[in-house]
């Protein structure tokens, strides 16, 4: 028996979380509300370098955590509600 595709998903999420920096960046951006956070108020905010802050924030988009956006010459990160509201099918 082999996992299914939901559940290979499943586990990148949850994955994606697994990780206290990752858990720190999620509170931060979900008390952020829909507006997120620009990256330098999260490098600001968090201490992290800039090479670890992108490391744990590719972890959390691969795992759909959380939602990337340009605007202008900003990058935001918010938290991808969606992805959350899929726990329920578990």
């Amino acid at each position: 028996m082999k996992p299914t595709g939901k559940q290979k998903s499943m586990a990148i999420f949850f994955d994606a979380l697994a990780h206290p920096r990752r858990m720190m960046l999620f509170h931060i951006l979900r008390d952020a509300g829909q507006t997120g956070m620009a990256i330098h108020h999260l490098l600001n905010r968090t201490g992290l370098t800039p090479a670890t802050l992108s490391f744990h924030l590719e972890k959390m988009q691969k795992g759909r955590i959380v939602k990337r956006t340009v605007k202008g010459r900003e990058i935001w990160f918010t938290v991808n509600h969606g992805s959350f509201a899929r726990l329920e099918t578990l």
